[in-house]
């Protein structure tokens, strides 16, 4: 691992090693120091990562970063949030690794594009999603999860809100193996991801009612209550344009005389979220040391 190398002390070369037809990568770091005795291996590192649902854990060939890919059908599950503060549209991916000898392993999460169906790639580096996708109406977090691997507490949005649709939190030298704690198998660590559509309220219904009556005994009594509630229209892109149908029919009646009538037939027209694209998430490794940085 490139960016690793530089972060372990006393390092003196790194070798990469692909064993078992490419699926683990694997880095042996040797100690040169001032004395002639040969080198000692100080560890070896794998790196993986695999996404909610997904068969298998992508493993990096060479100590490079790993991709796992948020598919488009999850972020279409916002068109499914109504009402006041409904729950948010979860996703979960794990990071798999481990840093043998005095080695430890740290982790950059970030969220990098969009890609469409099409292969029409979006930049996300700035958090800033495509304007005509439901993303961009909707605000994602990326957070480590619980130690128990629980997405429950997510974390809370800045105030005042910002201009950007993808928020990460803790994502950067995010320990997954502190150094020399290696025990034998790597270690998992469960990432969320949480997706809320920005629906705003489009009014407010409020209705007043005011009873009056008279008892038996003459005397007047009066009561009022009122009821409010919010109308909002359900999630959804922004419409294309409207359908308009016009249907026009003439006829003769019995007696000769001609009868008309007309109707039309209006419908607002949305694109298909089912071209929502997917988003990738980039998972960049750093191997970090017990030996204090060289000077």
């Amino acid at each position: 691992m490139r960016r690793g190398v530089g972060r372990v002390a006393g390092v003196g070369m790194g070798i990469a090693l692909t064993f078992g037809c490419g699926t683990t990568a694997m880095a042996l770091w040797m100690a040169s120091g001032a004395t002639q005795a040969a080198p000692m291996p100080l560890g070896a590192v794998s790196m993986g990562a695999s996404g909610l649902g997904d068969a298998k854990v992508t493993y990096s060939p060479d100590g490079s970063p790993v991709t796992v890919v948020l598919p488009g059908s999850v972020v279409v599950g916002v068109l499914g949030q109504t009402g006041i503060d409904p729950a948010p549209v979860m996703w979960r991916f794990t990071v798999d690794g481990y840093a043998q000898g005095i080695a430890g392993l740290d982790v950059d999460v970030s969220v990098v594009s969009q890609v469409s169906k099409d292969g029409t790639v979006t930049d996300l580096s700035k958090g800033v999603a495509d304007d005509s996708t439901l993303l961009s109406f909707s605000t994602m977090k990326v957070y480590p999860a619980s130690v128990s691997g629980d997405c429950s507490a997510v974390p809370a949005t800045p105030d005042p809100a910002p201009d950007e649709n993808v928020l990460l939190y803790d994502n950067t030298d995010h320990a997954l193996q502190a150094p020399g704690a290696f025990s034998g198998a790597p270690v998992t660590q469960v990432w969320c991801v949480a997706i809320d559509f920005n629906n705003q309220p489009d009014a407010a219904y409020v209705n007043q009612v005011q009873a009056i009556g008279t008892a038996n005994d003459g005397t007047p009594h009066a009561a009022m209550d009122i009821w409010n509630a919010v109308v909002a229209f359900p999630p959804s892109l922004d419409p294309m344009g409207m359908y308009i149908n016009r249907a026009d029919v003439a006829a003769v009646a019995v007696d000769g005389s001609i009868a008309r009538d007309s109707a039309t037939y209006r419908a607002m027209i949305y694109p298909d979220p089912g071209e929502e694209p997917g988003v990738t998430i980039l998972l960049a490794p750093t191997v970090t040391s017990l030996n204090p940085p060289g000077p």
